[in-house]
This record gives C-alpha cells, sequence and structure tokens, in this order.
C-alpha cells in the first residue's frame, strides 16, 4: 500500500515537471515582468510597464523594441527616484528601497502593419542592486498582436453651451438644428469620442447673420467618416433695414453676346443664336450679396424661330423690391441658300417722364401802341420811356432849383416881402380904434421866413394836345396857396409857353413813325 502511494506521488510529481517545461513562458524573468495590452492597432501607442517582485534601491536594464514599434516616451514610476536614458539603456535609482512597478514606457505601432501581425517587446540585461549586492534578474518580454482598425466614427455626446439643438443628441442621428440671438457671435461647441482613437474636427463656429452651418467631422482608426451638421440661425439685428436694391450685377448667356452691352441700369436686350439651338444656358447675379434671389437663369428652351422673350428676375433683401431684365433671344431662320429677312423686335417703350410743373411767365408784347407815335418796339418804347422820365426828372430838378437859389439871393427882403409890401401899401389903413390905448409897437427884428416845400406838379394841367386836335391854350396856372414861398412864375410861364409852342405836328407824328431808333434818342436827348 505504501509503495503504491509512493509511486502515485512520484508519478503527480513528474507529471508536474513536464506541465511547467510544456507551458509557454510569461512575460518576465525571475524576480521582473514586463506587462501592457496584447492588442494594439496600427498606428495608435501602447504603454508597457517594468516590474520587480521585490525591494531594491535600483536598477539598469536595456529596452529592445520589434519591427513594427517605436519607442516614443517613459517615466520613472517610483516617486523620489531619479532616471537616466542613454538612447535604449535605462537606469533608476533611489534613496529608499522600492517594489513594483518600476520603469513607463510608450510604444507605437506602425501605421501600415496588419491585422494579427506579432508584436513583442522587452527589458534585457536587468542587474538590480538590494543595497548590499546586485541582483541579476535576466530580462523581462512583453508579447501581443496587432488589432483590426476600429471603424467606429459616432460620437457619444454634443456638448452645447450656448445654444440648444433640435432634436435632442442621437449617436446615429447627423442633422440638427439650433437658433441664437443676435448677440451670440460663436457657438460654444464641443463633444465626447465614442473611441479614443477618433480624430474629430469642427469647423464653422463663427456666425453670421442669418444661416450658418457648423460641422463636426469624425474620423475613425480605419479612416471611415461621419459628420454631424447643424444649420444655426443666428437672429437679425433689430435695428437693421433690408436692402431694396435688386439689380444684377452680370447677365449673360453662353455661346451668345447680349445688345447692347450689359449694364445693371439696362433692363432689355437681345441676342442672336443660329437656328440649330433649341436650348440656351442664361447666367446672372445679384449687385447686393444679400438678395434673396435671382429667377429665370439656367437652362432656357427656345423652342421657336424668331424672337424668344425671356425674363430673369432679381428680388431684393426686404423681398418686395423687383427687378426684371428681359431678354429677346433671336432664333435665326433656317438656311436654305437664300438669306432670310430677320424681323427684330422692337424694345419696350421706356415710360414717358412725368411733365414738369408749368411755371407762369409773364409775355411780354414785341410791340406797342403810343400815343403820336403809334406801334413801336416794346423794347423800344421802354428805352425811350426811361430817358423821358430820366429827362422830365432832371428839368424838375432844375426848376426846383432855380427857384430855391432866388430866395437865397434876395434874403428876408425877396420877391415873397415885396408882394407883401406891395399888397400893404395899396391896402386902406383902418380907422384908429380911439375908445382903447394905443399900447406901444416894439419893432422887432426881421425874422427869415420859412419857405413851404413848392406842390408836385400836375402836368395834366398842361393840355398837350394830340393827334390833329387843334392845340389847346395853355391853362393859368393855379395860386399858391398863401403864406408859401411863390414860384418864379415868369420863367415858369416862359418854360410852358415854349413847351407848348414845339408841340408836334402831323407831319412832325409821321416822321418820329419812320425814324430809326437811334434818331429817336438822339432827339429826345436834344430835348
Amino acid at each position: 500500500m505504501k509503495n503504491r502511494l509512493l509511486r502515485t506521488a512520484l508519478s503527480l510529481t513528474a507529471a508536474l515537471l513536464l506541465i511547467l517545461t510544456v507551458l509557454p513562458r510569461q512575460a518576465h524573468a525571475a524576480g521582473a515582468s514586463l506587462t501592457g495590452s496584447s492588442s494594439v492597432q496600427a498606428g495608435s501607442s501602447v504603454t508597457l510597464t517594468l516590474s520587480v517582485d521585490s525591494k531594491i534601491y535600483g536598477l539598469t536594464a536595456d529596452l529592445n523594441c520589434g519591427s513594427n514599434l517605436t519607442f516614443t516616451n517613459y517615466t520613472c514610476s517610483v516617486s523620489g527616484w531619479s532616471i537616466l536614458v542613454n538612447q535604449n539603456h535605462f537606469s533608476v535609482y533611489g534613496t529608499s528601497s522600492a517594489s513594483g512597478a518600476v520603469i513607463t514606457v510608450t510604444l507605437k505601432a506602425a501605421s501600415g502593419v496588419s491585422a494579427d501581425t506579432a508584436l513583442s517587446a522587452s527589458f534585457d540585461n536587468i542587474v538590480a542592486s538590494d543595497g548590499e549586492k546586485d541582483i541579476d534578474m535576466g530580462s523581462a518580454s512583453w508579447s501581443g498582436k496587432a488589432a483590426t482598425l476600429s471603424d467606429n466614427c459616432s460620437l457619444s455626446a454634443i456638448i452645447a453651451g450656448n445654444f440648444t439643438l433640435n432634436p435632442a443628441f442621437s449617436a446615429n442621428t447627423t442633422y440638427y438644428t439650433a437658433k441664437v440671438p443676435y448677440s451670440v457671435e460663436k457657438l460654444n461647441l464641443d463633444y465626447n469620442r465614442a473611441d479614443k482613437t477618433q480624430t474629430v474636427s469642427i469647423s464653422g463656429t463663427q456666425l453670421a447673420v442669418g444661416l450658418n452651418t457648423v460641422t463636426l467631422k469624425v474620423t475613425a482608426a480605419n479612416g471611415a467618416t461621419r459628420t454631424y451638421t447643424i444649420e444655426v440661425t443666428r437672429e437679425q439685428d433689430p435695428n437693421y433695414k433690408p436692402s431694396s436694391d435688386a439689380t444684377l450685377s452680370q447677365l449673360g448667356i453662353e455661346g451668345a453676346s447680349l445688345s447692347p452691352a450689359f449694364s445693371s441700369s439696362v433692363k432689355d436686350y437681345i441676342a442672336y443664336v443660329p437656328f440649330e439651338t433649341e436650348q440656351v444656358t442664361l447666367s446672372a447675379a445679384a449687385s447686393d450679396s444679400k438678395a434673396s434671389g435671382v429667377s429665370g437663369t439656367g437652362d432656357i428652351a427656345i423652342d421657336k424661330e424668331g424672337d424668344n422673350l425671356v425674363t430673369v428676375t432679381c428680388t431684393a433683401e426686404d423681398k418686395i423690391s423687383k427687378e426684371a431684365y428681359t431678354i429677346h433671344v433671336v432664333r435665326m431662320p433656317k438656311y436654305t441658300g437664300i438669306v432670310p429677312d430677320v424681323t427684330v423686335p422692337e424694345p419696350d417703350p421706356e415710360p414717358a417722364p412725368e411733365p414738369e410743373p408749368e411755371v407762369p411767365m409773364l409775355e411780354i408784347p414785341l410791340n406797342v401802341k403810343l400815343p403820336l407815335l403809334g406801334e413801336v418796339r416794346t423794347a423800344v418804347a421802354i428805352i425811350g420811356g426811361m430817358v423821358l422820365v430820366a429827362g422830365l426828372l432832371f428839368l424838375l430838378g432844375l426848376f426846383i432849383g432855380r427857384g430855391s437859389g432866388g430866395d437865397d439871393d434876395d434874403g428876408p427882403d425877396g420877391p415873397d416881402e415885396r408882394d407883401h409890401r406891395h399888397r400893404d401899401e395899396h391896402r386902406p389903413a383902418p380907422a384908429p380904434d380911439r375908445s382903447r390905448s394905443t399900447p406901444r409897437i416894439v419893432p422887432r427884428e426881421p425874422q427869415p421866413v420859412k419857405k413851404a416845400a413848392p406842390p408836385a406838379r400836375n402836368w395834366a394841367d398842361f393840355d398837350i394836345p394830340l393827334d390833329d386836335d387843334e392845340p389847346a391854350a395853355p391853362p393859368a396856372p393855379k395860386a399858391a396857396p398863401q403864406q408859401s414861398a411863390a414860384p418864379d412864375l415868369p420863367l415858369m410861364e416862359e418854360t410852358v409857353d415854349r413847351t407848348l409852342s414845339d408841340a408836334p405836328t402831323p407831319e412832325d407824328e409821321e416822321d418820329v413813325r419812320t425814324m430809326s431808333l437811334e434818331d429817336l434818342l438822339k432827339d429826345i436827348r436834344d430835348m
């Protein structure tokens, strides 16, 4: 019985040893190990950690990477320890002992590595110190493989900072809308990845007034993409007034020329195309970039020979003002060996301008009829009248000047005083009143007499004969008012007699009607 139990124990021991020799070795040597993820996507990085199972004060080791891995970064995992790296040789040490994780390195897989490709890395020649002696720990290795690249190009969340998504976010919903007030100039937008290997790009967050398109483009590890679109409407400035400009800055027909040359102010054109042309392409652009739109462009069918009227309409930003541009597309007749007659369509007539309000004008007749002179030119009559008035004013001033000068020369005993004395001498003296005492008369110094201004002459008193009437006797001058300065009557009578004696005869009237303007003015000056 005992022998049988002994044989069984020996057999189990041998089997255990056999199993240990058959099992694959783990990624660690005695006292040290190198661990990390066993799957790495192409172009991605993997982090490996070198650990020891006993307390040490430091170690040295050499890093070896396979052909498909590249060493990119490293750190010392023990707080307070120092690390030195020379190419692929590592040295870590400290003043206190530590165990467990010692060194962490980052390796990046090649971007072109195929899926399921074996990857490997190791720390070799590991020598540790326990403070008294060096410990040879051999090598610590890691093995893995390249994983299939991820095709995940979805986001796990879209974070809206100053707006609201409509509808609510879903990973499979790629189109959203939002509305923000005028005060929002930039969209506050963030996201969460569904896979850390994804790359995300955002565009269009700077907002203009009106409709804006914001996109989030997600690229998976294998190159697959998905775009999330957000149509954001920024409200208009409440003080903004839409433009009423509905003109075009460009208008043309592919393969034909407009006549006249295009101008935004010209609304009617003509263009000739061959008989074989059954369709034309019109292009147009609004002068105002904010215009609501342009209609009537694109491919237009020309289905008949002769005039084909095409209209292009531009609508302004205010959506009220519109401008229509017409093009007469003339399809030429088919050529049969005889040059055909082409009827040119007449352009639409321009609207007649509104009549300007009439300004009342003073009409002056060309000729006027004057006494003695008959019908004469208006200009001649005006000039003659002005000269006559000037002459009369001159004579009047001369008469007044002479009368005033005579009074001054005579002094206080002038003609006026002499006249009074003469009348007083012939007046009988009044009978003395004996009942009253006669007061003593004290003679006073003679005072200058204030002369009144001569009255205006009424030349109607002088009846100048007209046409063929007999000259009338000159009227007697009116008696000057008492107590006023008497005019120089002899001089005035002489002037009136001379004037009446110069009254024109019928022969003189005829001469006046036939004389020239120059002779008429000369005679007026000689008067």
